[in-house]
């Protein structure tokens, strides 16, 4: 192997395309019709996927309930780590009365990057939601790599970031301005990148997108 190409794979910079196609099968809707078509069904198991907000609680939580109904109904834990705000329990607890959610709120992002690595690797994880307020491609790639290995659907919830290589299977940004969101897919399995038509304001963004300080209430629901 050349020199160059080697270390843009250990520096993470290079992504490579061998994902188990066990896990394409295993996909979980994201509650909206149109961005379920562009991402061939929805939330795929084993990859990561980032979402790039222009503020935490503006809805995007809501993207991910089939996707906690389904940990739930498995009976494997949901674990939020380094969230911004302290989820609602009740809300939570819609769920499903087998819903295993652990907050984690390290003070370092590395310690949160170690936490969500060890729990992948751990296999006891039915889906985890780690806030970030960037990761390295190095970063990236070993979450990657430790998602891989795993059941579980992995989610990092970020601010906008550049758009150069990094190990996500999916990376999504949301556009809100006025009365109107579009989703732009910077990255997905199996397409290039699109900017999806604008639509108008959904009911739970309408009503979320001035979250309390400190609750994620609600935020699902």
């Amino acid at each position: 192997m050349q020199p160059q190409l080697q270390q843009l794979m250990e520096s993470g910079a290079l992504w490579q395309g061998h994902q188990s196609q066990a896990h394409d099968a295993v996909r979980a809707s994201t509650g909206d019709a149109l961005l379920d078509q562009a991402l061939a069904g929805g939330w795929v198991r084993g990859r990561v996927h980032e979402l790039q907000l222009p503020h935490s609680f503006c809805g995007e939580l809501t993207l991910f309930g089939p996707a906690m109904q389904q940990a739930a109904k498995q009976g494997v834990p949901i674990f939020w780590i380094a969230p911004p705000a302290i989820p609602n329990a009740p809300a939570l607890a819609s769920m499903g009365e087998n819903a295993q959610h652990i907050v984690l709120s390290p003070i370092q992002a590395s310690d949160a990057l170690w936490a969500a690595e060890t729990i992948l690797h751990s296999r006891q994880a039915g889906m985890i939601l780690l806030w970030a307020k960037d990761l390295s491609a190095t970063a990236t790639r070993r979450l990657h790599l430790a998602a891989s290995e795993s059941d579980a659907f992995v989610f990092v919830l970020t601010g906008w970031q550049p758009e150069d290589a990094r190990s996500y299977g999916t990376r999504l940004r949301l556009h809100h301005e006025n009365e109107y969101i579009q989703w732009q897919l910077l990255k997905r399995h199996g397409g290039w990148p699109i900017r999806m038509p604008r639509q108008p304001l959904p009911t739970w963004l309408r009503y979320t997108d001035k979250p309390s300080s400190n609750t994620a209430g609600a935020m699902i629901n």
